[in-house]
């Protein structure tokens, strides 16, 4: 009787024995982050990102930032009301997008208004 490919062998308790070999799935450092190669960018590339991988930025934002808005200098009260500030605004065609670290900075939704151009 054969093994399927997901069935551990009840004898060895290993999915890569009796015949079967190992395969090699290629790796991704983040699977939410996707390097755009630009000859026109300083980095030489753009960096986009899915929209979990930017929840967990922001969130990282959050912590770095000790949970206060840069702009306004007030304390984030209100987790609905933070937004991320990019540095160079994204462009209407993606262009423009570039969802590196630190090309972003957390803000409060209101705080536009008194944002240094």
């Amino acid at each position: 009787m054969k093994l399927r490919h997901n069935e551990p062998c009840p004898i060895h308790r290993s999915l890569f024995c009796c015949g079967r070999e190992q395969m090699r799935k290629p790796t991704r450092l983040q699977p939410g982050v996707r390097r755009v190669e630009d000859p026109h960018h300083p980095r030489g590339y753009r960096e986009l990102r899915s929209p979990a991988e930017m929840w967990k930025l922001l969130n990282r934002k959050i912590v770095e930032q000790n949970q206060i808005c840069p702009i306004c200098v007030k304390e984030f009260t209100d987790y609905n009301d933070i937004v991320p500030d990019h540095r160079d605004p994204k462009g209407m065609g993606g262009a423009w997008r570039d969802d590196h670290p630190a090309t972003f900075k957390q803000r409060i939704g209101g705080a536009t208004k008194r944002r240094a151009p």
